[in-house]
């Protein structure tokens, strides 16, 4: 048997994916239990800041050189749907 590697980070775009969901959950949660109210709004914001620092988090310790690798791809996907989450919870 030859020697077997998988060069591919796949546990990078999975965690950017978790961050997205989580954010996505958290989000909608506070958007539930303060419909239309300025403290939803504020909650939103300060989740996305958190989201997006944790994708950043994960490009800087993945070591990851561009968008077009699979971290990178991730990465690129779960920080679009953090920014679309948040925009139902600002624009109301």
């Amino acid at each position: 048997m030859g020697d077997y590697r998988n060069d591919v980070d796949w546990l990078t775009p999975t965690l950017a994916l978790t961050v997205w969901a989580a954010h996505f959950m958290l989000v909608w949660a506070a958007s539930s239990i303060f419909p239309d109210q300025t403290e939803a709004r504020w909650i939103a914001a300060a989740l996305t800041l958190l989201a997006l620092a944790g994708l950043a988090f994960l490009w800087r310790k993945g070591k990851v050189r561009s968008v077009l690798t699979i971290p990178g791809l991730g990465i690129a996907i779960a920080a679009c749907g953090v920014a679309f989450d948040m925009l139902p919870a600002i624009v109301g």
